[in-house]
């Protein structure tokens, strides 16, 4: 989806593998461990946390949400609406995409 999870505007911890867990290597090959941050967040998750709240509480946004609420609740959720507004997802992720009925148990 298109929008944040709490966590990106109060938790900072989340951002940084503390427990140290493997979580694999990417197709480079290089290890997976703590989320990299964007070049201005300065390598400080509480910056990062800090400046997407600082944004949350902005002035814009709130003079923006309606625009937030169409795209999740409203009219530009799907149709031709949400295809104007580049709003659309796999087929699969919208209920009735895909006949669960019809799939196997294997």
């Amino acid at each position: 989806l298109k929008e944040l999870i709490p966590e990106f505007f109060y938790l900072p911890d989340f951002l940084t593998n503390f427990s140290g867990h493997d979580f694999g290597k990417t197709q480079r090959r290089q290890s997976v461990s703590d989320v990299v941050l964007p070049p201005w967040a300065n390598g400080c998750p509480h910056q990062f946390i800090r400046i997407h709240r600082e944004a949350l509480e902005s002035e814009y946004v709130s003079q923006h949400l309606h625009s937030w609420i169409d795209l999740m609740f409203g009219y530009k959720q799907n149709g031709a609406e949400a295809e104007e507004a580049l709003n659309v997802y796999e087929y699969a992720t919208y209920e009735g995409g895909v006949d669960l009925s019809s799939l196997s148990q294997q």
